[in-house]
């Protein structure tokens, strides 16, 4: 290889691996530092948590974000979604995988929001026995430290094709996964919230019918402020 080649080589490795970087520094953020003085309220999640249908404002339109704001200045919301993640173990992308779990269990934060089941919904996932034994293991071992409230879910809309898009089975989320998150939380004693419910009548909530735009995010965060607040 000549002087030149090699050069443009190099330049061009190095801009992928500085691509590379951008996108898993952008889309699979390390978990969120806690703030000393504050109460903390852990979100963990998948896409929709982490914000990527507004990925380009997410640190001010992610509803965990929104959120922080309705909540006021005694309140740090930490958001701990990670794209693309399942509950089960033996998923295509475990929670578990990613190092937020185990923040969560070292903050101790005075409360935490989980919602995961979207992503377990797709017919390579999904296992109704699997899940739910994964998700009771989540639940006991949150709401040993924190304050837990479990979230269903949101709707999931067809897209462009007349189907959900990214093989996610809305149906399953509505048949299967809100029965067993409900059987498990009354098993538990933990307080659920209805995200399928709040948002079954709004597709204009979701561009591309499952993760949530700007008005969604908005919407479900000002939904959450309230619930919480009768909750906490």
């Amino acid at each position: 290889m000549n002087k030149r080649k090699f050069i443009l080589t190099a330049a061009a490795a190095g801009a992928l691996a500085g691509l590379d970087g951008f996108v898993l520094t952008r889309y699979f953020p390390p978990a969120e530092k806690a703030k000393a003085g504050k109460k903390h309220l852990v979100c963990v999640g998948d896409s929709i948590t982490f914000g990527a249908g507004v990925i380009w404002s997410r640190k001010k339109s992610a509803w965990p974000y929104v959120l922080n704001r309705l909540l006021g200045d005694t309140w740090q919301v930490l958001n701990y979604g990670v794209s693309g993640t399942t509950a089960q173990d033996e998923a295509d992308f475990p929670y578990l995988q990613r190092g937020h779990a185990r923040a969560v269990m070292d903050l101790q934060p005075d409360a935490t929001l989980l919602m995961l089941g979207t992503n377990d919904s797709k017919p390579f996932n999904w296992n109704a026995e699997r899940y739910e034994k994964n998700m009771h293991k989540w639940i006991r071992a949150f709401n040993g430290v924190s304050k837990l409230i479990v979230l269903l879910p949101p709707k999931t809309f067809p897209g462009k094709l007349g189907v959900v898009d990214f093989f996610i089975k809305d149906e399953v989320i509505h048949d299967e996964i809100q029965p067993i998150l409900r059987r498990l939380a009354e098993k538990e004693n933990v307080p659920v919230i209805d995200l399928y419910a709040f948002t079954e009548g709004h597709p204009e909530y979701f561009d591309d019918g499952v993760h949530p735009n700007v008005l969604g995010n908005r919407k479900i965060a000002e939904f959450l402020a309230e619930e919480l607040r009768n909750l906490m």
